[in-house]
């Protein structure tokens, strides 16, 4: 039996992180926090001083919001359901992406960006709370990222076109979130972190959701997880849109992405 009260999932960006942690708060009413540290508006633009990638910054899309904006919109996600989870009650859910700043990861990705295992392992300890690691093939990741900057839908930065974003990916995101990927799962069993691939939870929601529950220690009907793929619509979404991440690229970023996930 866990003696945890909540978990710290951590999860490689477009790796089914909103997905999974609004499902979670669903079932089993537990409030989802977004990001380790509520930081506001103020606090967030002095991390961004370091600037934009060159490349980044020449392909942003003219609809994409400026910085001022980017820390507001994000301020507002980070204050979400905070100040409950300090008063106690319900077991919360924290749910981050392992990086020291996400903005400025959309606006210069560097491997300096990513937190170690250990590091994030003693904040949830200190809460007394268990620490998940969502993962996803890296091909996967590149190809939902890539569409997801070109297509508007990020209210943090958009890329001028598809065609940019799949070359931005390739060259400048795509190297951060493997090497991310490697080194947590490296260092998961030191740290007593349990590992969890995004295929794996698509292929057996019913194992992997009663895992994580248990593991952080939520309340949760075992029917309510049978039931999970035909309940919620999100799984029946996400099934089978695995294979089609080449169309995205050529066949150079290809390569150099299937490179990436024998690293990864």
């Amino acid at each position: 039996m866990s003696t945890s009260h909540g978990i710290c999932l951590i999860s490689v960006p477009k790796s089914g992180t909103m997905f999974l942690s609004r499902y979670l708060e669903k079932l089993a009413d537990a409030p989802v926090i977004f990001g380790l540290n509520g930081l506001g508006a103020h606090s967030l633009r002095r991390e961004l001083e370091v600037g934009w990638h060159a490349d980044i910054r020449s392909r942003r899309a003219e609809s994409s919001p400026n910085i001022d904006v980017m820390t507001r919109r994000f301020a507002l996600m980070l204050a979400r359901n905070r100040s409950a989870a300090q008063h106690g009650g319900r077991p919360p859910i924290f749910s981050d992406h392992g990086l020291s700043s996400f903005l400025r990861f959309l606006i210069n990705p560097r491997n300096e960006e990513i937190q170690h295992p250990r590091e994030i392992s003693e904040w949830a300890g200190a809460r007394n709370v268990a620490t998940v690691f969502l993962h996803r093939d890296i091909r996967a990741v590149s190809n939902s990222l890539a569409h997801f900057l070109a297509s508007s839908k990020s209210f943090l930065i958009g890329i001028d076109t598809l065609e940019s974003a799949a070359d931005l990916v390739v060259r400048l995101y795509a190297p951060v979130l493997a090497e991310q990927m490697r080194l947590w799962q490296k260092n998961a069993a030191a740290h007593d972190v349990l590992c969890v691939s995004y295929e794996d939870l698509m292929a057996n929601p019913t194992h992997w959701i009663e895992a994580i529950c248990q593991r952080g220690g939520l309340p949760y009907e075992s029917r309510g997880v049978a039931d999970a793929p035909d309940s919620y619509r999100s799984w029946t979404y996400r099934t089978n849109r695995q294979d089609g991440w080449s169309s995205s690229f050529s066949a150079d970023q290809q390569a150099a992405l299937n490179a990436l996930a024998v690293q990864a």
